[in-house]
């Protein structure tokens, strides 16, 4: 492929990027081949040499790998960041970019409820290098002002909070983050760059369990993180190396098979998700629907000026507590019981079975938390989907 073309096509509309940007032409083969090796050789100690001042060289796939780099160059044009770097798993993606940008002493703003990985990592794991972390409720503005002490260093959020799908006033806090010099980072795996891209909104950094929707086959484990080249270049002679948690190059490649349809996917996800939610609000089993899209949502106003569509994932209330939450779940026949979400398949999950119970005890949550489930709506004809679900309520 031609520079001008790769050009063109970064440009280009998303799905068309996806399609074509990235991809070297081998021999005219559409698919690019897997670089599966560890190593590449050299022919000389002066081209080795040579090599570690040059900034597209490969000598080991542990830095870097050119089946990663296809993955990583159609990641960072989707998230319209200036580059990317893929990590074995989300939590390596969220774990060594805390560990890049904080130091012993120093102290993190977290948005909350949090994905339960990212809880236990700074609320446990990081206290024995003497970082620590409050949790404050982004949508309160004076909590997050508040929060912020002299060793802070990083404000943490997710696009949407996890399984409540709260949304807060992206560029307000981006806003405190400036004037207090402090770095922002953003989960934005539940919202994906079809609905919402963070760094467009002032965030510095991006992170995605990449394992859902960006790859959306459930057969990935992946994650990536997005900012600016110099940042992502840091983070690369640092934690990529020294920790040795970057994907290797069958999973890049799956991945970017997987980024090929992630347009259109997230459009089927997102149209069968809305008919989905619209049945539920009007079910008389459900108490509330949390989905800030629709419009009696009173976050609605917000969530339409900064996403531009919802996803297939979303979660609901109902009025019989856990016991019904048991008794729907158990009823799902097309649904399956599962912790993730983005694939092609229907899973049901509660926040009950699985959020830390010290994340939302004495809030707003706490009582919220037996009797919600969350969905993600996957690829399967809708028809049978809202049967599926129809038969599960009634059951009730």
């Amino acid at each position: 492929m031609s520079k001008l073309i790769e050009k063109e096509t970064k440009d280009a509309g998303s799905q068309t990027m996806l399609t074509h940007y990235g991809d070297e032409t081998f021999h005219g083969a559409v698919v690019p081949p897997v670089f599966i090796n560890t190593l590449f050789a050299f022919d000389s100690y002066e081209a080795f040499q040579k090599s570690q001042f040059q900034e597209e060289a490969y000598y080991y796939s542990r830095v870097s790998n050119p089946t990663q780099e296809i993955a990583e160059k159609k990641l960072a044009a989707l998230e319209k960041g200036e580059a990317a770097k893929l990590f074995s798993s989300g939590m390596a993606a969220i774990s060594s970019t805390l560990l890049h940008c904080l130091g012993q002493g120093d102290h993190v703003v977290c948005s909350y409820p949090i994905y339960n990985g990212t809880y236990q990592l700074l609320q446990k794991f990081m206290n024995k290098f003497g970082i620590t972390a409050d949790f404050v409720d982004f949508r309160q503005l004076d909590q997050v002002r508040a929060a912020i002490k002299p060793n802070t260093r990083v404000l943490y959020c997710e696009g949407y909070s996890t399984f409540f799908m709260d949304v807060f006033d992206i560029p307000a806090v981006v806003a405190i983050a400036k004037e207090h010099q402090l770095l922002t980072i953003m989960d934005n795996t539940c919202a994906t760059p079809a609905t919402l891209r963070p760094i467009e909104w002032g965030i510095d950094i991006v992170i995605h369990s990449a394992s859902k929707y960006l790859s959306g086959h459930s057969d990935v484990t992946a994650g990536v993180v997005i900012s600016t080249k110099a940042w992502i270049d840091e983070l690369t002679q640092n934690e990529v190396v020294l920790l040795g948690s970057s994907l290797a190059p069958l999973e890049s490649w799956l991945l970017t098979r997987g980024l090929k349809t992630f347009g259109i996917r997230m459009k089927q996800h997102a149209e069968s998700a809305m008919r989905i939610a619209v049945m539920l609000s009007h079910h008389p089993q459900v108490a509330r629907v949390n989905l800030p899209l629709l419009e009696q949502h009173e976050q609605h106003e917000l969530a339409v000026r900064q996403f531009s569509d919802i996803t297939g994932l979303f979660s609901f209330e109902l009025h019989g507590g856990v016991t019904a939450v048991k008794r729907l779940m158990n009823s799902m026949k097309l649904f399956q019981i599962g912790v993730s979400w983005g694939g092609f398949e229907s899973l049901i999950y509660s926040p009950g079975l699985g959020i830390h119970p010290d994340q939302t005890s004495r809030t707003e949550w706490e009582t919220r938390l037996e009797r919600t489930v969350r969905i993600s709506v996957g690829l399967e004809d809708i028809e049978d989907l809202m049967e599926d679900f129809k038969q599960a309520l009634d059951g009730l």
